[in-house]
């Protein structure tokens, strides 16, 4: 993770997620030019608002506890009218439909930026989100799937156990090709329902 590319991209207006980065260790490093307000997990999206809203100066975490989710969405974007401010939040991969919907909100405020780290793969509702922000991912981190590849493999080596098998019998060549690349291309299907 280098620090300069998010600074530059924090300076571009540009949100960012890391994977497999604890994004206290970059918070001093921020905090020295821009308000940095950390949030642990993203749940539950009305107590994330009214903590984001004590850290910023509107007053104290029980009497913003007592607001709507639109109402405390309203007063950080008057907080935040006229300076930046980052939020680092770790745990990406726990965020809840509700959640990404108050976070997209936050992002889309001018003087707003988040600051994401990730460990696990996320649900399909957080992917609008994360496309949303710039993505870092150390070279040490990226993973090469080899599912399909394996899959593809396996399914190759049942077609030629089928054909050994049907040339031991008496029968029409193409029907047995035939025969043969469907059972390979079923295992091969078979395999990658059962993968997801």
């Amino acid at each position: 993770m280098n620090i300069n590319d998010i600074i530059t991209n924090v300076n571009e207006g540009k949100s960012v997620i890391m994977y497999k980065q604890d994004i206290k260790a970059i918070i001093p490093e921020l905090a020295s030019r821009w308000t940095v307000i950390y949030v642990a997990e993203p749940n539950p999206p009305k107590l994330r608002l009214a903590e984001i809203l004590t850290k910023l100066g509107a007053g104290n975490k029980e009497t913003m506890k007592r607001f709507t989710i639109e109402e405390l969405k309203e007063k950080i974007a008057q907080q935040t009218r006229n300076k930046k401010v980052i939020i680092a939040l770790n745990n990406f991969e726990k965020i809840t439909k509700t959640s990404v919907e108050v976070f997209e909100f936050l992002m889309s405020l001018p003087g707003i930026i988040l600051l994401c780290s990730y460990k696990k793969k996320f649900k399909p509702h957080a992917y609008k989100l994360f496309i949303a922000m710039e993505s870092y991912v150390e070279e040490k981190d990226e993973e090469i799937r080899i599912t399909y590849a394996l899959f593809l493999i396996i399914a190759g080596i049942f077609v030629l156990i089928y054909l050994k098998i049907a040339f031991a019998i008496d029968g029409f060549m193409a029907f047995l090709v035939l025969a043969a690349l469907w059972f390979g291309l079923t295992i091969f299907r078979t395999l990658l329902f059962v993968a997801r």
